[in-house]
């Protein structure tokens, strides 16, 4: 089966926007974020269905977004393609040990209770361990983990335009884009 050409163009389309936010103003760093979360969102969605089509997972009536992200996109890839990809390349080894400093100093809380927003000291501290380690499998779900988290941070949390942001985010989109890359090219190539 091979991949369809409306997810060609929405790949091509939404990196493109997503590269095309420099950095100039504030508001460049979460357009870039939400446009990557989008196609990643797309990009994981595709990968979770094939999953289905191959019968390797089983799908309830309700899409498992958590789960697409940040078990059946890996899974889809493999671990070694993402703990390649975002370990060997310096930029983004950078930007995953720079998160993880924010985190473990708490300038950042990932983990947040719902519906108050309360940061989960434990769970970040948990996350950063996992973000730490040196098992491919457990700091690729860590890393996806802590992308998606940010995501719902984003989307359903009451994230505001700071310039504090820029710190989270700036690195988060460099470790996503590497992620949608290894992530489409293994849709590519499978389907």
């Amino acid at each position: 089966m091979a991949l369809h050409p409306h997810l060609n163009d929405f790949y091509n389309e939404w990196l493109s926007k997503a590269d095309n936010y420099d950095g100039r103003q504030l508001s460049d760093y979460f357009n870039k974020a939400f446009s990557l979360f989008t196609l990643y969102n797309k990009l994981y969605a595709e990968a979770t269905f094939e999953l289905a089509r191959r019968n390797v997972i089983t799908l309830s009536n309700t899409f498992p977004d958590r789960k697409g992200a940040t078990e059946y996109a890996p899974k889809f890839i493999g671990y070694m393609p993402l703990y390649i990809a975002i370990t060997d390349d310096q930029n983004c080894s950078d930007c995953l040990q720079s998160l993880i400093g924010h985190i473990s100093d708490h300038d950042f809380y990932i983990k947040l209770s719902m519906p108050y927003g309360e940061p989960q000291i434990e769970k970040d501290n948990d996350l950063v361990k996992r973000l730490n380690s040196k098992i491919p499998s457990v700091k690729v779900t860590a890393i996806l983990d802590l992308i998606y988290s940010v995501r719902c941070n984003m989307f359903h949390g009451n994230k505001q335009f700071d310039h504090v942001q820029v710190e989270l985010l700036s690195p988060i989109t460099v470790i996503l884009r590497a992620v949608i890359i290894t992530l489409y090219a293994a849709l590519r190539d499978e389907l």
